[in-house]
């Protein structure tokens, strides 16, 4: 009786710490940006891109260390990989940002390798392995050989060969984010992954794909005829695939591979933003990250609660979970309508802000457009109700736990308040 109530006042105060870090860190931080405007020391710099996404990273990492017990090994990659990540955001320079953008993604390859569930690791980690070192090689070639040309000669190298540096440089970043084509590894190293794996990999992993192809564009002055005519391509590329991959979602049994599978269509539509070259289409890809960068990591710790009760990921038996325990169901309602972007939250602003970047677009290209938002609200509402409603195949009637529902509580609050904090006040 002792020891459990020792263990309850425990758990309130550790979520007490929680609560303060959610909403002292954010004021802190938004004082010292309004204070200083951001800064450049000559090694890092903070603008207003790498300021709200190192928050979230810190976010969803201390998100992450609450959702499983880590041994010290196991506890030190993660700490490595976080290092490393916060060193992108913060780097200005093009080789140094690279190499520790690659070193991120070797850490998540030791974290999925060594502390995956299933033998099947090996498979996924090497699938993430072979896509990082096939498309991110000549990528660092390039810039090796840039780095060491004097001035005049890079000058001459970049005229010449500039084309080169585009297809090179977007085809590392759209493996990491990924686009439709280069997503095989994703799915596998999301189910074979750990919970905190899977929160990092969707919640802040990704977003290093946008964040870097953001970062490069300004790399180049102007575009060459076969620039414009690849951008094209790749446009395209991105919104025929999104509107492939909600098929793909429609037919998922795993619920995991389905959370993986909405990953890559949500970071469809960001890069179609990107690549329209806009004022709406960039700040509807920033929130477009954000947004993502919270929903889905909540979305793979509540599938990860179920699948511990229920030890299955099939939907053929995550059934009735609204009769076992409604108040799983309630989160579960909320994240899938967070997903599927409802107003008046930033997801649907986010999309909202795509949408209106892309004047450009024909007509066949709205349909497209049409179809992938109405797919997406189609796997969406079929992710809740096929999860929440049915008979269930095991008759199993379960709680969701005290730290699952508060640390659940606090994620969503504090999603539901971040375009106050950060987007209105600015």
């Amino acid at each position: 009786m002792i020891l459990g109530l020792f263990s309850l006042v425990f758990t309130f105060f550790s979520f007490f710490d929680l609560v303060v870090f959610m909403w002292g860190v954010p004021f802190v931080m938004l004082w010292l940006y309004r204070s200083y405007g951001g800064f450049f020391d000559g090694v890092v710099s903070v603008d207003y891109l790498s300021f709200i996404l190192v928050f979230v990273c810190l976010w969803i990492y201390l998100f992450s260390i609450f959702s499983m017990s880590f041994s010290f090994y196991s506890f030190l990659c993660f700490w490595c990989m976080l290092f490393f990540l916060l060193y992108s955001f913060f780097s200005i320079n093009y080789l140094f940002f690279y190499l520790s953008f690659e070193l991120v993604f070797l850490f998540m390859f030791v974290f999925l390798l060594g502390w995956g569930k299933a033998a099947e690791r090996l498979q996924a980690s090497f699938y993430m392995f072979f896509y990082t070192m096939l498309f991110s090689l000549p990528f660092l070639v390039f810039l090796l050989g840039c780095s060491m040309l004097s001035p005049i000669f890079f000058s001459l190298f970049s005229l010449y060969y500039s084309d080169f540096f585009w297809v090179f440089m977007l085809l590392v970043f759209m493996v990491k984010l990924p686009l439709f084509g280069f997503h095989l590894w994703l799915p596998k190293a999301h189910v074979e992954a750990p919970v905190a794996g899977s929160m990092v990999l969707a919640g802040v992993l990704l977003k290093l794909g946008g964040y870097g192809i953001v970062r490069f564009l300004p790399a180049l002055g102007g575009f060459g005829f076969s620039s414009v005519y690849f951008f094209d391509i790749i446009f395209y590329f991105g919104l025929f695939g999104g509107v492939v991959v909600c098929l793909l979602c429609l037919r998922q049994m795993d619920l995991k591979m389905l959370i993986a599978y909405s990953s890559v269509v949500h970071m469809s539509v960001m890069f179609v933003g990107l690549m329209s070259f806009s004022f709406l289409g960039l700040g509807g890809a920033v929130l477009m990250m954000v947004a993502h960068g919270f929903i889905s990591p909540l979305m793979f710790y509540l599938m990860t609660s179920c699948y511990d009760i229920f030890h299955s990921r099939s939907m053929l038996v995550l059934k009735g979970v609204l009769l076992s325990s409604p108040v799983f169901c309630l989160f579960w309602f909320l994240s899938s309508s967070l997903n599927l972007s409802v107003p008046p939250f930033m997801s649907f602003y986010s999309e909202v802000s795509i949408v209106g970047g892309l004047s450009f677009l024909s007509f066949f290209d709205w349909v497209m457009m049409f179809f992938m938002c109405f797919f997406t609200g189609v796997y969406c509402v079929y992710m809740y109700t096929s999860l929440g409603h049915g008979s269930s195949v095991l008759a199993i009637s379960f709680l969701f736990n005290l730290k699952s529902c508060l640390l659940s509580t606090c994620h969503l609050f504090f999603v539901l308040l971040y375009p106050f904090l950060f987007f209105c006040y600015f």
